[in-house]
């Protein structure tokens, strides 16, 4: 018998939960996943979970990774073999394009009698998933986590060997420098861990992991948002340093400020679906709230109606880039 599944998102986390509860034998697996979300790494844990169901030594014959037109027909007709030396099969589908009226159908009517030797796995983005519908398929979210999860697997990874301890503060600072990406946050811990020598403090953080225009802008406009001019004079040195120009800065900072007013006016909105409307990653998009908070929507609009002018005024050549962005900083912070 197949364990009842509610059509309710699993997180990554709650899915390691369920996970290791089936491997301890205080549930089972559900017939069919279906993983979707923006997060690449989070997705790879969750498909290398599976693989790690069925025996290695007879993998070739129980683990398949299938994709292209006639995926959801190759997979299923997959899944409905059954396992060989083994208890077990895991056929993995990675769906390229939007499901057609055929893979639904051919999904429905599995998902009607599935095979109890397989398991189905639909790697998919969030708008595909939506078109596979029944109580008998989990949907586990690898989308962005919050930093208290996040914190959680910075941690478990800097347990791995060679063994390290992350501060809390240095942990924070990477996810800030990061914009909360799991796939660079494992690339960064493990040059960290070469780095420092004892436990890895906020300090080795900043020392080692660059910060990219996209989180510099962030700081700029938190420091705003804080009316900390020495702070936010002090990101405009290093962008300068960095051979950042000022119309490119006043770009940037004119698209992050339009972005938090969507925000402030989507405030009823999830974070994935504020996403796809602005073009962004749900991780970026937890970090543009975080600052849009600090404002109000009146606020928001004259910063942007601001931005917008002077954006005009330099592109038109009436005023210099480098004068226009430090009295668009001075202005800013009196806004």
């Amino acid at each position: 018998m197949w364990a009842r599944v509610a059509r309710v998102s699993m997180k990554y986390g709650e899915f390691k939960q369920h996970f290791q509860a089936v491997k301890d034998g205080q549930a089972k697996f559900a017939p069919v996943y279906i993983v979707c979300g923006d997060d690449e790494y989070l997705k790879d844990e969750v498909l290398s979970s599976f693989k790690s169901v069925v025996d290695p030594e007879y993998a070739d014959f129980n683990y398949s990774c299938l994709s292209g037109d006639n995926g959801m027909s190759e997979a299923v007709d997959s899944a409905y073999t059954f396992p060989m030396f083994d208890e077990r099969k895991v056929v993995v589908l990675s769906l390229e394009n939007a499901p057609t009226e055929s893979d639904k159908a051919t999904f429905e009517k599995y998902v009607s009698d599935p095979c109890e030797t397989s398991v189905l796995v639909i790697d998919c983005d969030d708008d595909a998933q939506k078109a596979f519908k029944s109580k008998k398929a989990q949907v586990v979210s690898c989308s962005r986590l919050d930093d208290n999860e996040l914190i959680e697997e910075i941690n478990v990874i800097a347990a791995m060997p060679p063994q390290k301890r992350i501060e809390r503060d240095a942990a924070l600072e990477l996810i800030s420098r990061t914009q909360g990406s799991m796939a660079r946050i494992a690339i960064e811990i493990e040059k960290l861990k070469s780095y420092s020598e004892g436990a890895i403090t906020k300090v080795d953080v900043c020392e080692m992991v660059s910060a990219d225009i996209d989180f510099q802008i962030y700081e700029l406009a938190n420091a705003v948002s804080e009316k900390n001019a020495a702070k936010a004079l002090e990101v405009l040195d290093v962008f300068f340093k960095n051979g950042i120009r000022g119309v490119t800065i006043i770009n940037r900072l004119y698209d992050k400020y339009r972005n938090m007013l969507h925000a402030e006016l989507n405030k009823g909105m999830s974070n994935d679906d504020l996403a796809k409307l602005l073009g962004m990653k749900s991780g970026a998009v937890y970090f543009l709230r975080k600052t849009s908070a600090n404002y109000s929507q009146m606020r928001l609009k004259r910063c942007v109606d601001y931005l917008h002018s002077l954006q005009f005024d330099v592109l038109t050549g009436k005023r210099g880039d480098l004068s226009a962005i430090h009295e668009a900083i001075l202005q800013l912070l009196v806004i």
